[in-house]
């Protein structure tokens, strides 16, 4: 053969076979989404076993195999808490459902309380889903992102359905979300005003929130410390709450004729030196000035406030009356027609005085 010509077929094949390397090692279009698809097995986390405890609409435990327990948080859905409206009626539907048969959750994420956010399946049946279309809870819009895009639009018909069919709760024309509910609930049992000082402490975290900080009234009543100022919380090692703003924010916005209220200058715009002028004992200076009370505004003219969702009622003078929602928010003239509607006074509303 010419030397040429075997030079020629060499270089052909020389480059010829790169490719054929190249062609071989390059995955098809069907081997890679087999490939994804066995990813997305892989990190796809799993628990089976039995419903052995039923907390409330959304909350399960679920004993495994090895007999180890599991607290499940329903992933997608809120149901109303168990003191709350239809809360008892929600868990009763979800316990007629599982309650002692066998499921698998589907899960991805654990919650700040340490329990598993995920999916219920009953023999291939979304439980989550079944508490939505019963009218026995929301689908939780506040987390719809960690659920795939199907479950997403899946859940949020079933809720616009059952409030259509006004199933389970949406027989209430204006239900109170559970979040709402549990804001409220802390309110009423927080307790009297601080004794004195403006800045609380949590004891067990060592973080200290300003008046106008989110959880000021929000920690258990055994972990609270009371400060003068920012400088004494921070001088006895506490430091300012992750979601406490660094500069104070003045909100008050109620009229200046209301009585015991503080001047508009008691706040500051500097984060070091800003600070809410300190909280009096007196009956005078119990006037709220909390994020909750903020966030809803003044409550409108009228001598008593009711919470028509808890029943109980407020007087101008206790730390509650600015901070009920509007749509839960009912006037009446006097104390006398508040308990005549069957509204008894909130617990940290101070003993009224004798006349």
């Amino acid at each position: 053969m010419n030397s040429k010509i075997k030079a020629a077929l060499l270089f052909l094949l020389i480059c010829a076979c790169p490719r054929a390397v190249l062609q071989a090692s390059t995955p098809s279009a069907p081997q890679r989404a087999a490939a994804a698809t066995v990813r997305a097995q892989a990190a796809e986390h799993v628990i089976e076993g039995k419903v052995v405890k039923v907390s409330d609409g959304d909350t399960i435990t679920v004993l495994d195999k090895e007999n180890k327990q599991h607290k499940i948080r329903f992933q997608g859905i809120d149901a109303p808490e168990s003191r709350q409206a239809y809360g008892q009626a929600a868990k009763e539907n979800l316990s007629n459902m599982i309650f002692g048969k066998e499921v698998k959750v589907v899960w991805s994420k654990m919650d700040k309380y340490g329990r598993t956010v995920g999916k219920i399946l009953l023999d291939g049946r979304d439980i989550n889903l079944e508490q939505v279309r019963a009218g026995f809870a929301w689908h939780y819009k506040a987390y719809e992102r960690e659920q795939p895009p199907e479950d997403r639009q899946t859940y949020a018909a079933a809720e616009t359905e059952a409030r259509a069919a006004k199933r389970g709760l949406w027989q209430d024309p204006n239900p109170t979300p559970p979040g709402e509910w549990r804001v409220e609930a802390k309110t009423e049992r927080w307790g009297e005003a601080p004794p004195e000082g403006t800045i609380i402490g949590n004891k067990n975290n060592k973080n200290y929130h300003r008046p106008d900080c989110p959880g000021y009234r929000s920690m258990a009543e055994n972990n609270r410390v009371f400060f003068k100022s920012v400088e004494e919380a921070e001088a006895a090692g506490f430091k300012r709450a992750g979601n406490c703003p660094a500069q104070v924010i003045t909100r008050r916005t109620a009229p200046a004729a209301r009585a015991g209220s503080a001047s508009p200058a008691a706040s500051s715009a500097s984060a070091t030196t800003a600070v809410a002028a300190p909280a009096a004992a007196s009956a005078s200076a119990r006037t709220t000035t909390t994020a909750a009370a903020a966030a809803t505004g003044p409550a409108t003219p009228g001598q008593v406030v009711g919470n028509k969702n808890s029943k109980i009622y407020h007087r101008s003078d206790c730390p509650g009356y600015d901070s009920v929602s509007e749509k839960n928010r009912i006037k009446f003239d006097n104390v006398e027609a508040a308990e005549a509607a069957g509204y008894r006074a909130a617990k940290n509303c101070p003993a009224p005085k004798p006349q």
